[in-house]
């Protein structure tokens, strides 16, 4: 078993053909399929069932997919730490970001991380919590900056709780409910959800799950602050948004916090990364500066902060 051969299995698993993959690969898909075939050989297992439209996992080329895309992960990993050594600061990192990390740290961090490392690649990805874990949990990211409620990350992961803040209830300047003062007041409403019902992004289900009321009904689900301000601003629609995002401005003015004296939610920013991998000098270094532009987020708006946890 080689490491192209898990590479080209890859390939053919995503592509669910052979032609596909050779094409994409540039290699003729008689060398693939030879590829495949020494592959299955030294694993003494068939990998790909053929189906009229191409091909599909076999449940012991299911388990293999999650075993290679973790390796290849790791090898593109030690080939970008051990870079810098050859060739100055050259290498890349990989980080997850939530809409509300992205909006608030990059454009203070970003520059200055590029004028530091100009020969670095720097590859950002946004996302809801759902989306960025398993990308982390696969090491295809080296680490990330998520909203956490309570105790959701998975063992194999090491949590550094950067900031905590609640969440606020959002809606259009003179909406029918803005003078509401109760959470029962709007159980008749249309929210905008972000993140699927029931998954650990969807705050508004936990929000009134916790106050024993009837869950809200869910308009639609977004995944960016600039398509649920939209929506916001153009209909009744609600949306339960981190107050981060308000006091840093990150909101059409016409969008104001609907107050209540019931208990609202809290979470943590936090900055995640697997437990059993370091951090590559790159890495770290970025690592340090979105914690230390989070601490100047903290010290203005004097946000507790909690210690490391696996």
């Amino acid at each position: 078993m080689t490491l192209q051969q898990l590479r080209d299995f890859l390939c053919v698993a995503g592509f669910g053909s052979f032609r596909a993959a050779a094409r994409h690969l540039g290699v003729s898909q008689a060398g693939l399929t030879n590829s495949i075939k020494a592959l299955e050989t030294s694993l003494e297992t068939r990998l790909f069932l053929r189906t009229g439209h191409g091909v599909q996992l076999t449940p012991a080329g299911e388990r293999l997919s999650l075993r290679a895309q973790l390796i290849d992960a790791e090898s593109q990993r030690i080939a970008a730490e051990l870079k810098p050594f050859n060739q100055n600061d050259a290498g890349e990192v990989r980080v997850g970001l939530s809409q509300t990390a992205a909006c608030l740290l990059l454009t203070p961090v970003v520059p200055d991380f590029r004028a530091r490392h100009p020969s670095a690649q720097l590859r950002l990805y946004e996302g809801l919590y759902e989306r960025l874990m398993p990308s982390l949990l696969r090491g295809q990211l080296d680490f990330a900056i998520l909203s956490v409620f309570g105790s959701e990350i998975s063992k194999e992961l090491t949590v550094r709780r950067l900031l905590q803040t609640s969440m606020v209830i959002v809606a259009r300047r003179g909406h029918p409910k803005s003078q509401a003062r109760r959470l029962a007041e709007l159980e008749d409403q249309a929210w905008v959800f972000s993140g699927p019902v029931g998954a650990p992004g969807a705050t508004v289900m936990r929000l009134f799950g916790n106050a024993g009321l009837t869950p809200p009904r869910a308009a639609i689900t977004c995944e960016t602050l600039t398509q649920v301000s939209a929506l916001l601003l153009s209909t009744d629609y609600l949306a339960l948004l981190p107050r981060l995002v308000l006091e840093n401005g990150l909101l059409p003015k016409d969008l104001v916090e609907i107050r209540f004296s019931d208990a609202l939610l809290h979470y943590d920013l936090c900055l995640v990364h697997r437990s059993t991998v370091p951090l590559t000098p790159l890495s770290a270094t970025l690592a340090s500066m979105l914690t230390a532009s989070v601490t100047s987020l903290r010290s203005k708006t004097g946000r507790g902060v909690e210690r490391d946890s696996a």
